[in-house]
């Protein structure tokens, strides 16, 4: 089973969103999907979510495919920035008769997850359009080495997708991941690159809306911090 896309935009002051599945296989699997919001040790069935799809279960034939409703309930949401939740699709495969030459069966349920970013009305568009906002600051460890601390002033998720420092001729990778509207977070080279380093430029990947990876260039701009450069506007 796949779904269309990899992430859910919900537009504020929509009731509902389609989400596509389709089965690639070749068997009909029983699907089951729900959103939760983010916390593995939650409970699903006393977690409160804005959101309700349906169906919520379901049958696919293979080479077929379903539409899902995502449908807002009206919980109240934060109206200055994004929100997020998670869209989950198990996929349980059907019994398949057992031969006596093969009695020892091992069945899997394969859970995707993807994410449900809502937009309020008065966002607009993607948070890519605001990347200059963000500020970059090379920062030391002396466990973890070189480094760079990230911040996100602004109301969007910023959805990164690693990066990497080029410093003395060496490329150096780096995990960046997503941060949250207002949040602050440290990433570090690895391997572990060598406290003060000097950092000429460095690149990271962004994600779009639509699930894209736009590669962005960071120029030094002094000891110790990081410009988006002009090439990427």
């Amino acid at each position: 089973m796949t779904i269309s896309g990899t992430r859910i935009i919900f537009p504020g002051g929509q009731k509902e969103v389609s989400v596509r599945t389709n089965n690639k296989g070749d068997h009909p699997p029983l699907v089951q999907v729900w959103v939760d919001d983010g916390k593995s040790t939650g409970d699903v069935n006393n977690m409160k979510v804005p959101f309700i799809v349906t169906p919520p279960i379901y049958r696919v034939e293979p080479g077929k495919g379903q539409t899902v409703r995502v449908i807002y309930n009206g919980m109240p949401l934060p109206q200055d920035r994004e929100s997020l939740y998670w869209f989950n699709m198990l996929e349980i495969p059907p019994v398949q008769a057992i031969n006596s030459e093969n009695k020892n069966r091992l069945e899997l349920a394969f859970r995707t997850r993807i994410k449900i970013i809502y937009r309020p009305s008065s966002l607009g568009y993607s948070g890519v359009g605001k990347l200059d906002n963000v500020a970059w600051q090379l920062i030391d460890n002396p466990q973890y080495g070189r480094g760079v601390k990230v911040s996100n002033p602004t109301a969007y998720y910023m959805n990164f997708d690693g990066g990497e420092f080029k410093a003395n001729g060496k490329i150096w990778k780096i995990d960046l991941d997503m941060l949250a509207p207002l949040e602050t977070k440290e990433f570090y080279a690895k391997p572990a690159m060598p406290v003060g380093s000097p950092v000429s430029d460095a690149t990271f990947r962004i994600i779009n809306d639509y699930g894209a990876a736009m590669v962005r260039e960071l120029k030094s701009a002094s000891s110790n911090t990081l410009k988006l450069s002009a090439n990427n506007k």
